[in-house]
């Protein structure tokens, strides 16, 4: 039967970095431990979620269509455009190491500094995303990723100078899982 509490929208949320490795929380509800880092304030257009997967096919001998199909490859990417600039956004968009830049001023002289490599290292990282409607939280926490595309940067008077990333995951280490997803307010059928 149908229920339209289920119905849900993405009407606000936050995205979290962490080390990889860092203690994740174990439900939708708590808050982050010590080690994630909120990357604050994210454009209008949320999170985008995309679920890539490849799959060979195995056909019997006299028929025409598959008796089988195998995933031969799976990976799911985030995109989404941070509007707040920080040491961590500058960090992700360039393919910084935070040791990598120098922090140097005071007050209004204050400024931060690094010099570009011309082919970074890849930097790896814990991801933690909560997705909010109301009541009902969504937490999605991947092991470990990769910033594998960037947005273009506009300098203009009437457009907020944001970071848009698109982070792909990776195999976990030590062969656990790659992605956890948690659902509040969702219960199996009995």
């Amino acid at each position: 039967m149908a229920d339209d509490t289920q119905v849900r929208v993405g009407v606000e949320g936050a995205f979290y970095v962490a080390p990889v490795g860092t203690v994740a929380p174990t439900d939708p509800y708590s808050a982050w431990p010590t080690g994630w880092i909120d990357l604050g304030n994210v454009s209008e257009d949320g999170l985008t979620e995309a679920l890539n997967e490849n799959r060979q096919e195995f056909k019997a001998w006299g028929r025409t269509g598959a008796v089988r199909t195998q995933v031969t490859e799976r990976a799911s990417t985030f995109k989404v455009t941070f509007m707040e600039t920080s040491a961590w956004t500058l960090a992700l968009y360039y393919g910084i190491d935070l040791a990598d830049m120098t922090s140097s001023g005071t007050g209004a002289s204050q400024f931060l500094s690094f010099e570009e490599p011309q082919a970074p290292e890849p930097q790896y990282y814990a991801l933690g995303m909560d997705v909010l409607d109301g009541d009902k939280p969504a937490r999605i926490i991947v092991a470990r990723a990769e910033v594998t595309d960037k947005g273009d940067r506009p300098y203009k008077s009437d457009t907020n100078q944001a970071f848009e990333l698109t982070f792909s995951s990776l195999t976990a280490p030590n062969g656990g899982s790659s992605i956890t997803r948690q659902f509040g307010l969702v219960a199996l059928p009995s």
